[in-house]
């Protein structure tokens, strides 16, 4: 199912800041994306949970329909550690499906590496 568009809020806390290109690369992508809005936020995953899981920036993506209603469950992606990260991510919104399933392995936050450690 295609997306009309999607917010992503990227946390900008300590740990989530990095030099990868994640903020020009996603500003550029909205940009020419219609219906998506790129928010600037402090932590989205809580405080315990940012500690214990593998630095780097988190993002929450929330898909929307053409009047910026929500139409499917937020999802948070990452770490980002790699600009290779960053590019699966500007791939995985230009695809405008938006399935958590097509997300590389590691880049889905709640299955991925740092969720395995404390399972």
């Amino acid at each position: 199912m295609s997306v009309a568009g999607y917010t992503v809020v990227v946390c900008q806390s300590g740990g989530c800041r990095s030099g990868l290109g994640l903020m020009p690369a996603l500003r550029t992508l909205v940009r020419a994306t219609p219906h998506a809005v790129l928010v600037s936020s402090g932590c989205t995953v809580g405080t315990l949970t940012c500690r214990s899981r593998v630095p780097g920036p988190v993002v929450l993506v929330q898909p929307c329909d053409e009047q910026r209603r929500p139409v499917g469950a937020a999802v948070h992606v990452g770490p980002l550690r790699t600009r290779s990260d960053v590019a699966d991510l500007i791939a995985w919104l230009r695809s405008g499906d938006l399935d958590p399933a097509d997300l590389p392995w590691s880049l889905r936050l709640n299955t991925g590496p740092a969720a395995a450690l404390h399972n």
